[in-house]
């Protein structure tokens, strides 16, 4: 009677371990869900968002008489992002590559269609807003000895990389009037756009992965509102609160 009494107290015990390790093991599960890595070698520490407008390089740069109009060519209204990475690295380590991916638009702008554009590989300027460099799937910056933006490179010891988000659909300038075009945001003003039907949302996956093997990805979320931009011709959004970005270990 009494081995049977031992036994079932064993068991009672027993039991309440294996509950109080798949609480502990749980309630870390959950924190780790809500804040994620802690203390990582590199993290997001800035990012910078400049917006205008330009002439789409699709199409022949002298201006041409069209119904009337002396100007009249397609506009494209872009959004460069500038992304830094800090270096906390105690040990030593590199970064191999960083990867944008996933993109989304969360809230897609009332006029023309936003899409991802890496930089260009040749001198000049820093985007070309051609299909060939429109971003499908995803954007690698590989590490190395310094940044190059047009060699889709980054510092393995931190530095930034930039990708843009631009809408090539919002129509033509067009004037028969103008003797001169300043070719930024305020163009727009003569193609009926206001700041409102240019703002959108995005989101998209950055994967930090190091030399070493380890790698970690979070998500990004930015609010575009390009508030001045018809008005001043080119805007400027600096973020630094990243409060909301869990990173996570794959």
């Amino acid at each position: 009677m009494i081995n049977k009494k031992v036994q079932r107290i064993k068991l009672i015990i027993a039991i309440l371990v294996v509950a109080i390790v798949a609480v502990i093991i749980g309630v870390r599960i959950y924190i780790y869900n809500k804040t994620g890595e802690k203390n990582m070698p590199f993290q997001v520490s800035e990012i910078i968002i400049v917006s205008t407008a330009r002439r789409y390089e699709g199409e022949a740069t002298a201006p041409i008489e069209e119904n009337g109009s002396i100007w009249n060519f397609q506009v494209v209204q872009n959004n460069d992002m500038y992304i830094e990475i800090k270096n906390n690295a105690k040990n030593n380590e590199k970064i191999k590559n960083i990867k944008i991916s996933n993109i989304e638009i969360t809230q897609k702008p009332a006029k023309g269609t936003i899409r991802a554009f890496m930089p260009n590989s040749v001198e000049g300027s820093r985007y070309t807003y051609t299909d060939e460099y429109e971003v499908k799937d995803s954007l690698t910056y590989r590490g190395s000895e310094e940044n190059s933006y047009k060699d889709l490179h980054i510092n393995r010891n931190g530095g930034k990389l930039s990708i843009s988000f631009a809408n090539r659909d919002l129509g033509n300038y067009s004037s028969g009037d103008d003797t001169e075009v300043t070719y930024d945001g305020k163009m727009l003003s003569r193609m009926e756009c206001s700041d409102e039907d240019i703002r959108f949302k995005i989101a998209f996956d950055l994967t930090i992965e190091l030399e070493d093997g380890r790698a970690y990805l979070g998500r990004i979320e930015a609010d575009v509102n390009c508030d001045g931009l018809v008005e001043n011709g080119t805007t400027q959004v600096d973020i630094k609160d990243f409060s909301n970005v869990v990173f996570k270990r794959i």
